[in-house]
Order: C-alpha cells, then structure tokens, then sequence
C-alpha cells in the first residue's frame, strides 16, 4: 500500500505528477496535458473571436503624401469599415449581381464615372450602414494646421494647454487659410517655404518665415493681419528651428512623412473604434507612410500621440487594444479593404466635384462623417465672437512679445482674461468707432 501511495505521490511540478513515474507514463502525461493545453486555447480564442473582437479595414483617397499644395488634389478621405472579408465579399457579390459592372477590384473614381456603378456605391453603402466612419481633410487647411504645430506649438511645448482652451490652434490655422487666396498677404509665399521647410528642416528653405526682419508692428496694428503672424516666426525663430530639427531623430523614416495625413487618419480611426471596447483587427491597404509609424501605435500611455493630446488636456476618450500588429495587404485579395476605398474615394469625390443625383450617397456619407475630419470652419474667424475678437487680439499682442523676444509664457492666462473682459464690456464696439476702452 506504502509503495503505491509512493507511486501517486504529488511532485513539485504545476501540474502534480508522479514522482516514481515511468518515462513512458511520464510522456503520456505530459501528452495529455498538452492537448488539454491545446484544446482550452483553442476554445479561448473561439470565445474572443466571437464576442471580443472586431475586424477593421482601412484604406485612403487623394494621398499625395507630404505634398498638400498639390492644386488638382486639394482633399484627402481616410476610411474604415467595421466588418470581415467574408462578409463584404458576400456584400460585394450581392452588390455586383445587382449593378453588374466589369472591374475585377472595386474602385470608386471608376464605379463613380457610370450611373450603374454609382448605384452599386448607394447599395454598398446601405449595406455598411452604421458600421464605417471617414474622415475628410481640406489639405490646404491641414498645412495651415500644420504651420501652427510647428510654428506656435515649439514655442509653448512645455505648457500649450490654454491655446488649445481657447481655440487659438484652430483661429491660426484658419486664419492662414484665409490669407492664403487674399493677393495682398504674404501668406501664400510663407506657406509655401513652410512646407518645403518642413521637408527638408532646413532653416534656410523659408527665408521669409526666419531670415526676413522687419520694422515693428504699429500700436494701431495697421499693418496685413498676417503680420503678426510672420513677427511671430522670426521673432522665435530659434526656438522654432531648434525644436523642429529634432524632428529627424525622433520621428520614423527621419520625419520623412511629417506632413503626410495618413498616420492622423488611421490614429482617428483607431480610436473611434477602440470605444467599443473590443480587440482591434486591423488591416490596412498597403502604405508607407503608415507602415514607418504603425509601429509606434499602441494605444497605452506609452503612445507618443496619447501622451501628446492629453498634455492639450484633449476630453476625448483615448486608447484602442490590438489584437495582433497592425497588418498591411493588397486591397485586391481584401473585399473589406476594397469597401473602405468606396468609402474614402467616394468621400474625395463628394467633397472635389459633387456627385450629383445621388442624395442616398450623399446623406450616408454626412451621417459616417468623423469629427476630426479638417474643413473650413468660417465661424472660427468671425469677428463678432468673442472667441474670435479675442483670438484676433492675441495674435497681434504674442507677436509684440515675439519682436522684443520677450517670455511667451509671462502673464499669458491674464492676457487672455483681460481680452474676454474687455469683450465682454464692449470695448471692441468702441475701439472701432474710433473710442478708447473704458478704464477698468
């Protein structure tokens, strides 16, 4: 009895096991528990696969990379769709024996030059309703967003909390946008170096941003308004420079693809589908910009641009979890991936030319619209709000500062409280009936 209750004692190992086993006893063991192993991974990943995870393709339209002055491109539409291969295919097979059309891959500049094609657009977009998002840039506007990232930000990186408050990021941007086409400002020429500046960091591409001195600006601010905005550049131009030229260490590729809007698109989408809750299974038509920075997409606290908005005190919730890296394939073995280029360059096409007589496209793609998507905003500049007054103000004022290389940080919460008052109490009315402000 002794002997046997040897045979069956418990060992030291996970699982127990004999200690006085045979090896041939101990291989069956061992076999056992490895299926068993097997068999609750399995069962596992069925489980997640059902309830836990959800399959996302993505794809683009009117990608021209970091070129966005490109005159016959000017938007760019980042799409995913929240379904399998499996199941766009049949969507697609559905659609194609309702609309039938010959190409062997879906692609929408095509299927938008016919009416039949334009019909088998609407039913796959019916078909995916709920289950996609796009996101659609103005890529002029997005340069000017660009410009004050990488103009105004290096000068408050320690601390840009409050310009982001008060919206000044989005007055810049439009701002500039907005003397772009006045033939008056030297706002063309200034973006245009910008991005050529951006490409290179070579100070020396965009004299007219930091080698270009100029007399003061007035106490009546009678000068372009997009003065204070040149002043603002030279006057911190070796911040500015000495902050972006780290860009070529920090950035993949060398920064290559600093102004390319694919990895702001994907990383949108990323969170957008991340609220669910679910794994993430990501698939992206092939892309280099995205595949240099994928990597770099955790969606943790370790996440570079996660970190980044939540020092900008961004509201939103952020974070998605993978389910495997990020991978990248050739949208014509991807039904899924072919349903998100419908989507992205039907998105391009709406917003270039108009697609007419097909409101049912129309309405599906306002309706799937994603909130960072980058359009002109006029309200953003107008000067019968106070944000906008006061915006306006602050311009000039961090300009004046910029021009005697004065802190940009001193005072700058008062600053702004001061303009909001003075707004208020209709000071601006008075200033441009030709009155000074009342004393305080």
């Amino acid at each position: 009895m002794e002997a046997r209750r040897a045979e069956t004692r418990p060992g030291f190992g996970i699982f127990g096991g004999s200690v006085c086993e045979s090896p041939v006893r101990r291989s069956r063991t061992r076999l056992r528990l490895n299926l068993l192993s097997f068999r609750l991974r399995q069962s596992f990943s069925i489980l997640v696969s059902m309830s836990e995870i959800l399959d996302i393709s993505c794809d683009e339209a009117g990608h021209t990379g970091p070129d966005l002055l490109q005159k016959d491109q000017r938007m760019f539409a980042f799409s995913s769709v929240a379904i399998g291969d499996t199941e766009a295919f049949e969507i697609i097979r559905k659609g194609r024996a309702d609309h039938p059309v010959q190409m062997q891959e879906l692609k929408a500049s095509k299927l938008l030059a016919t009416d039949r094609g334009r019909k088998l657009v609407a039913e796959l977009l019916t078909a995916i309703d709920g289950r996609y998002v796009v996101s659609v840039n103005d890529k002029l506007l997005a340069l000017c967003g660009w410009f004050f990232e990488y103009i105004y930000e290096p000068v408050y990186q320690d601390n840009p909390r409050i310009l982001y408050e008060k919206n000044f990021h989005r007055f810049v941007a439009m701002y500039t946008y907005l003397w772009m086409t006045d033939p008056s400002s030297d706002a063309k020429r200034a973006i245009e170096q910008f991005q050529t500046y951006m490409r290179s960091r070579d100070p020396s591409d965009a004299p007219f941003l930091f080698n270009n001195p100029r007399p003061p600006l007035s106490d009546e601010g009678s000068e372009h308004p997009f003065e204070s905005v040149l002043r603002f550049a030279y006057g911190y131009r070796d911040i500015i420079t000495a902050d972006n030229a780290q860009l070529n260490t920090v950035l993949p590729d060398s920064g290559r693809w600093v102004l390319d809007l694919s990895a702001a698109g994907l990383w949108s989408h990323l969170n957008h589908w991340g609220r669910t809750g679910k794994l993430l299974s990501v698939k992206c038509d092939s892309s280099k910009p995205l595949q240099a920075i994928a990597s770099k997409f955790t969606g943790d606290d370790k996440d570079p641009a996660i970190c980044r908005a939540r020092t900008k005190h961004n509201p939103e919730p952020l974070g998605w979890k993978l389910l495997e890296p990020i991978a990248f394939v050739n949208s014509r073995d991807h039904p899924a991936v072919q349903l998100a280029d419908v989507v992205a360059g039907t998105t391009v096409a709406l917003f270039t030319g108009g697609i007419s007589g097909c409101e049912a496209i129309v309405e599906s793609i306002s309706r799937h619209g994603h909130p960072h998507s980058i359009l002109p905003d006029m309200d953003v500049i107008d000067p019968a709000t106070r944000s906008a007054a006061v915006n306006a103000l602050m311009v000039y004022d961090l300009a004046k500062r910029a021009e005697r290389h004065g802190d940009p940080y001193e005072n700058l919460e008062a600053m702004y409280r001061f303009a909001e008052v003075s707004w208020a109490r209709g000071d601006y009315d008075l200033i441009k009936a030709g009155a000074g402000p009342r004393a305080p």
